[in-house]
C-alpha cells in the first residue's frame, strides 16, 4: 500500500534518496531497510492516533 503524506518534515525513502544524490548504491542498500521500517512505524503510529 502506498500512502502519500504531504509534509515538509516526513519524507519517504524514495523522496529522501531523490533529494540526496550523493548516496551511492552500497549506502542505499544499508540504509533502505532501516528507513523503510521507520516509515512503517510512523504509519502505524498515525493510524494508532486516529483510532
Amino acid at each position: 500500500m502506498s500512502v502519500k503524506l504531504n509534509t515538509k518534515y516526513y519524507k519517504t525513502w524514495e523522496e529522501y534518496k531523490a533529494q540526496h544524490p550523493e548516496i551511492d548504491a552500497k549506502q542505499a542498500e544499508a540504509m533502505a531497510p532501516k528507513m523503510q521500517s521507520y516509515e512503517d512505524m510512523m504509519f502505524e503510529f498515525v493510524i494508532f492516533l486516529l483510532l
